[in-house]
């Protein structure tokens, strides 16, 4: 297998270090386009096989994994940066979208708190999409207008309320994400015709590109809002909650000890106060995403459950840690996979012997 391509396929393609797969193939039509013949002349068809390689490279994880110290494309343009908002933007007019866009922002401002909840856990440890990536493409009408958006979506999503965010032993505060959840539903209504268009044809593992990227932009809204704050396994999540608070120090520390020796330690049995990545929980993809927004959330509360004074200070992280793994079960009715049961901790517990 070849190492290398002989050249830097981020410098042909004009891209970062963090391009993705729409970014990659969009930048790829662009320049396409540029290399034609009729544009580049002669040296067209070189610089046409340079990026039908570069894009190989890129798009293939095992080969893209091969590049060594690839430069990352220079900006053309400065990216936004965080400071003060200036004069509330013109949204009278975003194209056929308008009415929709409007109803989506007066949405924001009558979620119960629960909803709004919801949304701010909705992506567990996954990022949503970056939009940032895909400004070069957008052209400079459209990429105003979702600027002037991301503005609106701020300045309505902070007259909102959101409850204080709890701390987990060992990784700090859980920071609440929903402004960015709801940011990148409202850009996805403003650049869906933008995003079809530019994709056509293009699949991912099967699954058109674009219906993809929706997915990435709507499921966690849609997911969080219109149900109760733990799902449609509210009664089970509530009743687990209940029993949580009414744990005696021995019962605890009999949960804190069997986290430690059945499930706290990663997929390589290295120890470890969580499982899997980052600082959630197991997530199935066949789980529904109303399950996986209410077990987020469901943890996200199991934190805020204090241990019982008296228990060891080197038990107080596990004793947490296994909460929020049974809260998170008991909302998404995930109980086991191979090799992993996920309610021993609790069982031993609150059922000893």
């Amino acid at each position: 297998m070849i190492d290398h391509p002989g050249f830097d396929p981020y410098e042909v393609l004009g891209v970062g270090l963090d391009a993705d797969e729409i970014v990659i193939q969009l930048a790829y039509r662009a320049r396409v386009r540029q290399a034609h013949p009729d544009v580049a002349g002669p040296d067209g068809l070189e610089l046409t096989k340079r990026l039908n390689v570069a894009r190989d490279w890129l798009l293939d994880p095992d080969r893209r994994a091969l590049l060594r110290g690839p430069r990352p494309a220079p900006e053309t343009g400065s990216r936004r940066t965080a400071g003060p908002r200036g004069p509330r933007a013109d949204l009278s007019n975003l194209g056929r979208h308008t009415a929709e866009i409007h109803a989506f922002l007066h949405s924001i401002g009558s979620l119960s708190p629960d909803e709004r909840a919801r949304i701010n856990y909705s992506l567990g440890d996954s990022p949503p999409p970056d939009l940032e990536l895909y400004r070069d493409y957008l052209g400079p009408q459209l990429w105003a207008q979702s600027q002037a958006l991301r503005d609106e979506v701020e300045r309505v999503w902070e007259h909102g309320f959101d409850e204080p965010a709890p701390n987990l032993p060992r990784l700090g505060r859980l920071l609440p994400t929903g402004l960015l959840v709801a940011n990148i539903y409202a850009q996805w209504i403003l650049l869906e015709d933008f995003f079809r268009e530019a994709l056509t044809g293009l699949m991912n593992r099967g699954v058109r590109a674009a219906d993809s990227l929706a997915v990435r932009c709507t499921a966690p809204w849609l997911a969080s809002v219109g149900h109760p704050r733990y799902g449609p396994r509210q009664s089970e999540v509530m009743a687990f909650f209940l029993a949580a608070g009414d744990l005696t120090q021995d019962a605890a520390g009999r949960l804190a000890r069997s986290w430690r020796e059945h499930l706290g330690r990663d997929g390589r049995g290295h120890a470890s106060e969580h499982i899997g990545p980052g600082v959630w929980l197991p997530s199935p993809p066949d789980i529904p995403d109303v399950y996986k927004v209410s077990g987020y959330l469901a943890a996200v509360d199991a934190s805020r459950i204090s241990p019982p004074d008296e228990l060891d200070e080197w038990l107080r992280p596990a004793f947490v840690y296994g909460l929020r793994l049974t809260a998170y079960v008991s909302a998404t009715g995930l109980l086991n996979e191979p090799g992993r049961d996920y309610v021993q901790p609790w069982r031993d517990a609150v059922m000893p012997g």
